[in-house]
Formats: structure tokens, sequence, C-alpha cells
């Protein structure tokens, strides 16, 4: 990767990296590049960063099991940071779908299908626009290399005029390539107060007011979410460990394209080592969705006409279990941990927390 704008906005907020990163990228904003893709196409571009996503979003959340008090006071502000390993596999995508043309993009492809026959690259042109095609489409996924495009394969199809066929080549999106450019690690960040111990509870709260992401709108999140130890409703019993149960939900949008939701309900299990400075080795079995959708305009011809039509899909992530391993060190009032999450998107985490 030879380039990453920071994507951490005073402590870190949490924004799509590709959002920062874009704006300095040669292959031109997000938002046109989105705008350019049928349904079918910008679903296997947009895909795998789905998943991705919603995993970081779904980590970083309990690294401690609540005190089995009644009624005790804790406070605790956490920067934390997650990233996904983006494998090989997830940087090119290939498809069949429909895909509709603009007037531009016609003329492109009748001139090269009859470079030397000005009435028939006018009748291929029309009959490009006359319908939505079904094509091949492969290339760059949005983790992939700019230095690719998108291609359309007409996979032999032709077109015939005056008794003639005409061979529909191959056509290149030359403004679609992989906007992260080979991007090997998707980062997250965000900013988490916790506050308890009510009747074994504390309550976590990640939260950042509108802010304004140039070409794509306003970006909001929140999340929500609560643990609880069971011990509470036991007293006098001692258990080998801490153990708790939580859930946890997340709301994110960036302008019209883009809103993602998460929820998660974990068991956790955590055992201190010391006091003052302490060591505290913890573990999480978790059931997570992410769900994202996808909101925008996709212009094209048809018939001679401008048509612009709305596309909305929604697009689920990939995890539904996962086993998380960590260790937190305490210093205090300082707390640093990190963790690994085995699932089917793995994802590291790392918190710094000021606390007492």
């Amino acid at each position: 990767m030879k380039k990453l704008t920071a994507i951490l906005f005073l402590f870190n907020i949490i924004i799509f990296s590709f959002v920062s990163y874009g704006q300095d990228n040669s292959s031109g904003d997000f938002n046109s590049t989105i705008k350019s893709l049928s349904s079918d196409a910008a679903k296997g571009y947009v895909g795998p960063i789905i998943s991705s996503f919603g995993s970081n979003l779904n980590s970083g959340w309990v690294t401690k099991v609540p005190s089995a008090s009644k009624l005790s006071f804790s406070l605790e502000l956490k920067i934390v940071a997650m990233g996904t390993k983006i494998d090989d596999a997830l940087k090119t995508f290939s498809t069949v779908g429909s895909f509709n043309f603009t007037k531009s993009q016609a003329q492109d492809i009748a001139g090269q299908a009859a470079p030397n026959d000005f009435v028939a690259q006018s009748q291929i042109e029309q009959e490009l626009l006359s319908h939505a095609w079904t094509l091949g489409i492969s290339g760059p996924t949005i983790m992939g290399s700019k230095d690719q495009n998108v291609v359309l394969d007409f996979q032999g199809q032709t077109i015939t005029y005056n008794n003639v066929q005409y061979q529909i080549p191959n056509y290149t999106l030359t403004d679609v390539s992989g906007f992260l450019d080979n991007l090997s690690l998707f980062p997250t960040a965000t900013i988490q107060l916790g506050v308890g111990t009510f009747m074994g509870t504390n309550v976590e709260i990640r939260w950042f007011p509108k802010v304004n992401i140039k070409d794509l709108g306003d970006f909001t999140y929140w999340g929500f979410g609560f643990t609880h130890n069971p011990a509470v409703w036991f007293p006098g019993t001692e258990f080998p460990v801490d153990f708790a149960v939580g859930y946890h939900y997340q709301d994110l949008k960036v302008g019209t394209i883009f809103e993602t939701k998460t929820s998660m309900i974990g068991i956790y299990a955590s055992k201190t080592f010391g006091a003052i400075i302490s060591f505290t080795p913890y573990v999480g079995i978790t059931s997570e969705s992410s769900t994202t959708t996808v909101n925008y305009d996709y212009t094209y011809d048809l018939n001679g006409i401008t048509q612009t039509t709305n596309i909305n899909f929604e697009l689920k992530g990939a995890n539904n279990m996962g086993l998380t391993v960590g260790a937190a060190f305490k210093l205090a009032i300082l707390n640093l941990n990190i963790d690994y999450k085995f699932a089917s998107v793995k994802t590291i985490s790392a918190g710094l927390t000021f606390g007492f």
C-alpha cells in the first residue's frame, strides 16, 4: 500500500477509511466511482469491504467483565482501534449481471466494433442504448489496485447490421479502478465511554457528532450496549472466573450512500491478577450480524433519453460467530488491551483506556 491518508480525526473517529483515502487518490472520489456502476456491478465491487467493516465495528467492546456489585462507580474512556486483514482473493471479483450504457460509452464501443463504417457505428450505438445488456463484469474490487479497471465482457455477443455481424469488444470502465489500491489491512477506530456499575451491569456508548465528508455528505455514528455479570445474583458465591453476558448495537451513515447497522450478543469471561498493577486475560464468544445498505443514483441513456435509476441494495457481513481471545494490562488508571477474533473475517483489536 503506497499511501493511506489518516482516517483518525480528533480521537480516531470511526469513519470508512476509503472516504479519506479516496480524496487524495488519483482514481477520483468514491461518489463518482459508485455512480458509474449498475447494481450487479456495484455488489461485486463493494462487497468485500462490507464484511471487514462489520467485523471491525463488532470488535473491541468488552475487555473486562463488570464487577458483581449492586452499586459501585466506574468510568472508562477508551480509544479503540480495529483492523481486518484483506486477502488477495478479496481484491478482484467476477460476476455476470445487467448493465446499461451512457451515450459516450456506446459511442466508444461502436467505434471499436466498426472502426471504418460510420453508418454501422450509428446503428450499433442505437442497439447498445436500446436495452440493458447481460455481461461478464470483472476487475478490481474497492480493495484492489488503482492501476486496474473494471472490464465489461460481451461474451461473444454480436450486433447485425446490413447482413454483417459485428463482434462487440470488451469495454473498460476507465473511471472505475481499485479505489483503495491493494489495501492490506482495513482499519477502523472509535471512542467508547463505559459507565457502571448498577446491579452488575455496565453501559457502553459509542457516539460522534455529525461531520461533513467531501463528496459524500454527512457522517453520523452512534452505538450502545451493556454487559451484565450474573454473579451479582449469587452473593457470597465464589466463581473461578468472572463472567458476563452482553449486547451491543451500532448505526453508521455516510451521506445517503451507506448505512451500516451491526449487532452482537456475547458471553464473556475474564480473570484479573493483581490490583493497582494487574494482568487480565479474557475471552468472548459472540453471535454477530452486520448489514450495509448501499443507495445511490445510476445514470445512463435508453433510446435517446437520459435515465436516472435509484439503486438500493443490502449486503450482509460474513461473520456469524466469533471467538475473541485477548489480554489487558493495567497500571493505575491506564489500561492497555489487545485481542484477536477468530471468525470468518478475522480481526485484531487494541485499546487504550483511561478510567477509575
